[in-house]
């Protein structure tokens, strides 16, 4: 994992928000630091006043070695088919139970939140289901998500940001419909755009503004 303390971690007489920003299929613990430049988001924001200093935590989500990933297009393809199966899993979601553990009781930290982006997005739905004690706000960016996907915690917040003509737009709005139905706090963003780096950008903006 990358883990990036603010600035103002060393002089800070308070425990910090942490956020933890997951990657999709194809990504590693870099891709939100080299692609979605979230280093740079987070502190022109704390310096603009509008978002507190924030803990970022970026995890590996894969299983398998850097060298093993499916970085071509048609292997990506060939994870979407294995979905179903792996929906069912949550190997990678307790793992990041026990990363939560870990950065509570090495940093100085307060409330904590989770975001992710496409696949990362289910992963980020799971671990809050897992962990409700500590995860109050999620995030899911061009989320890929089960068609009976629901939240175990009705008092926790989501914010679903869809692309406008994103390919997963039926899943993050038919998630939004089940939300509703159920009563659940959220808001859905539907920003103008597909399934890339230039949205979950201004997602991660978006969320940090609202942490």
């Amino acid at each position: 994992m990358d883990i990036y303390l603010p600035a103002a971690y060393d002089t800070c007489t308070v425990p910090l928000p942490v956020l933890y920003l997951l990657h999709g299929i194809n990504g590693y613990e870099g891709s939100w630091m080299d692609k979605g430049h979230a280093i740079d988001t987070l502190e022109s924001l704390i310096a603009a006043g509008l978002c507190p200093p924030t803990i970022l935590v970026m995890p590996d989500c894969n299983r398998w070695p850097f060298r093993e990933r499916p970085v071509e297009h048609g292997h990506l393809w060939k994870c979407l088919v294995r979905y179903p199966k792996l929906s069912h899993e949550h190997e990678v979601e307790q793992a990041l139970s026990d990363l939560i553990d870990m950065i509570d009781s090495t940093y100085s930290v307060s409330s904590c939140a989770i975001a992710g982006l496409s696949d990362g997005g289910r992963i980020a739905a799971n671990t809050a289901n897992l962990r409700p004690d500590r995860l109050r706000t999620v995030g899911l960016f061009s989320p890929v998500l089960h068609k009976d996907q629901l939240p175990d915690d009705s008092t926790q917040t989501y914010f679903i940001y869809v692309g406008n003509v994103d390919i997963f737009y039926p899943n993050g709005h038919r998630f939004h419909r089940r939300m509703l139905k159920a009563g659940y706090p959220h808001t859905l963003i539907v920003m103008p755009g597909s399934h890339n780096w230039q949205i979950w950008k201004m997602c991660l903006s978006d969320m940090l503004r609202n942490l």
